[in-house]
């Protein structure tokens, strides 16, 4: 029996591989020797088609995972401590954010460094830290530094930013740390990166001199170029307290708003394929323009490939061009499955694609009256409710929030965002050709904006006041997605009651569960600052026994704020100047106490707990 969606079969296939590759296999030329045996099996043994297509699948996912340099970071991960220093001779490839006080920013070349017998060629993250403004960077810049690089490191506490994931979805191995006074401009190589850099940069320019509040401005700035650097702190964690954090970044809603203006424009030709020409040309422009984000690129393939189904006359499918879209970006950019904005991407077009329509049928079932007004916003629901339940989980996990009150949010927040990006667009377009009255589409931005913020902001009040940040966060998030598409996708009112009748009796069910009383003991390591964290449902004792020098501190915002949440007893074993520090700076709290112990006694109860050397450090590169 034939599959109904040979794609998704094929899909699941090269992912299983992708991860057995990253799981189980350690060296590139075992994935060679793998493949070279599973191609001969397959053409000289009689086994069925389908067996020798799913080993062909497999042997795509395990290759695709080799490109990823995994097996040089697994090998560097038992052979390097915290960090390392050494010299790094080479260019700017990818300028991330710059600000005040640091430029971010990706580099590729060689790093020359006793830690390696040869000079090593990789890419890193680089933040320079410039608080005097000396250095001016681009794309192109070929510079020489002394610098401290260091591996990423994993998810271990629930408010961890898991840095190994994005060095890999950045192709790059380390994390490169450099001052003003020890970074050296070589040369300067103008290309392609460096002309779209200096585009965007005049049309930050041109922004910040119309809109007079920096805030606003960062938004729009957003919008239109993709740079999320000039939006403050405190409204980014707003719009991820609402659940709305998608409409701040450039994404597949603004490739669809794009999509649809330029469709709008080519209305006039009658020929199809100069149609085709057109619309792809400026779709993948404004992609590339505004720094290629995944989950922008993603919609561009989908309305590429759209655009060429229709120019031959077929009906496009939308599960089979996700699925086909997913396949393309995986071969072409292997490193895309560790993207948390492809990941979000995916499961929010997924959810889309396979809920909206029962949902949205659901809710007209439930009005009295129908009209436009109502359709519209039984659309807006439906939408709202379809994307944002499967991307629950994730929402969960990296952001470390739930929102309960998101579809509210979505309601009102994104028709404003979707119009104040319309505006963002005209402005930047009209402006650039000069015409005097551009500065009107500012103007409505602007209004928009900042309407948007004050309905978000009294949103994400509300929301912080059921704000779960707790270890069964996750298990939250998957109980309420199911029970919300179980409620959703009733067929009629009567089901729909009976439904709301079941899940209130669950609902009760779980409250009444206690949780277990008994005194559990977590062992946490924290490679950041050389230290570990002894866990009870009472006290947390953190003992630190890092002595580094006070200028060459790595700080652990994470491990602070995990610590301050806790609402427990703390008590910190501190050794040397990090510790000192951490505590000076980021544990103000009533309930801490501290002294100081010695690195034998340190030694001696990590012995105890079963961690028999703290330090991050291969014993025999010591």
């Amino acid at each position: 029996m034939k599959s109904r969606y040979p794609l998704l079969k094929l899909l699941i296939y090269i992912i299983t591989g992708y991860l057995v590759g990253y799981l189980l296999i350690l060296n590139i030329y075992l994935v060679i020797a793998i493949s070279l045996i599973a191609i001969i099996t397959s053409i000289f043994t009689p086994i069925p088609n389908s067996i020798k297509y799913s080993i062909v699948a497999l042997l795509i996912g395990i290759n695709l995972n080799s490109n990823v340099e995994l097996y040089s970071t697994k090998t560097l991960d038992n052979k390097i401590s915290n960090s390392f220093e050494g010299i790094y001779n080479a260019e700017v490839t990818e300028v991330l954010s710059v600000n005040k006080n640091y430029k971010r920013f990706i580099a590729e070349g060689v790093i020359y460094s006793s830690i390696f017998k040869d000079p090593h060629r990789c890419k890193s993250i680089v933040t320079l830290f410039d608080k005097n403004n000396k250095v001016v960077i681009n794309p192109g810049i070929e510079f020489i530094s002394t610098s401290n690089f260091k591996v990423g490191a994993p998810k271990i506490l629930k408010e961890d930013f898991n840095e190994k994931f994005y060095l890999i979805s950045n192709k790059s191995l380390f994390y490169s740390t450099t001052n003003a006074n020890k970074f050296t401009i070589r040369s300067e190589q103008y290309n392609i990166s460096t002309l779209l850099y200096n585009i965007r940069s005049d049309i930050k320019s041109q922004i910040n001199s119309a809109i007079p509040d920096s805030n606003i401005a960062g938004v729009v700035i957003a919008l239109t170029t993709g740079d999320k650097s000039g939006i403050e702190k405190d409204t980014q964690k707003s719009f991820s307290l609402t659940g709305t954090a998608h409409v701040l970044a450039i994404s597949g809603l603004h490739v669809g708003i794009f999509s649809l203006l330029v469709f709008t424009i080519i209305g006039y030709m009658k020929s199809r394929l100069l149609k085709l020409i057109v619309f792809s040309t400026f779709i993948w422009f404004f992609v590339i323009f505004t720094g290629g984000h995944p989950s922008a690129v993603r919609a561009a393939i989908m309305a590429t490939f759209v655009a060429f189904l229709i120019y031959y006359g077929k009906v496009p499918n939308p599960i089979s061009i996700l699925l086909f879209t997913v396949i393309l970006y995986l071969i072409i950019e292997p490193t895309i499955l560790y993207s948390i904005s492809f990941q979000l991407s995916f499961f929010a077009i997924s959810g889309i694609i396979l809920l909206y329509k029962p949902i949205y049928e659901t809710i007209k079932r439930l009005l009295v009256f129908e009209n436009s007004l109502f359709k519209i916003v039984s659309s807006s629901f439906a939408i709202s409710f379809a994307a944002t339940i499967p991307t629950a989980l994730l929402t969960a996990y990296y952001f470390n929030s739930f929102s309960t009150i998101y579809p509210i949010a979505n309601l009102l927040i994104l028709p404003l965002m979707t119009f104040a990006s319309f505006q963002s667009i005209f402005y930047v377009l009209l402006s650039t050709i000069g015409l005097p009255f551009s500065d009107l589409f500012a103007k409505t931005a602007y209004l928009v904006i900042n309407l948007s913020l004050d309905i978000n902001s009294y949103l994400s009040d509300l929301s912080q006041s059921f704000q779960l940040n707790n270890i069964n966060l996750l298990l939250l998030s998957v109980i309420t997605s199911i029970m919300l598409v179980y409620l959703l996708t009733a067929i009629n009112i009567s089901r729909f009651l009976f439904r709301i009748l079941v899940l209130s009796f669950a609902i009760l069910l779980m409250l009444k569960i206690e949780p277990s009383n008994h005194d559990r003991i977590i062992l946490l390591p924290r490679e950041q600052s050389t230290s570990l964290i002894v866990e009870n449902d009472s006290s947390v004792y953190l003992l630190m026994a890092d002595r580094k020098k006070y200028d060459y501190l790595n700080y652990d915002l994470a491990l602070a704020n995990h610590l301050i949440n806790s609402n427990k007893r703390i008590k910190l074993l501190k050794s040397g100047n990090v510790s000192i520090n951490f505590e000076d700076n980021y544990l103000k709290h009533s309930y801490i106490s501290s002294k100081f112990i010695n690195i034998d006694q340190i030694n001696d109860i990590s012995k105890r707990l079963n961690y028999n050397v703290i330090y991050r450090i291969d014993e025999n590169n010591d």
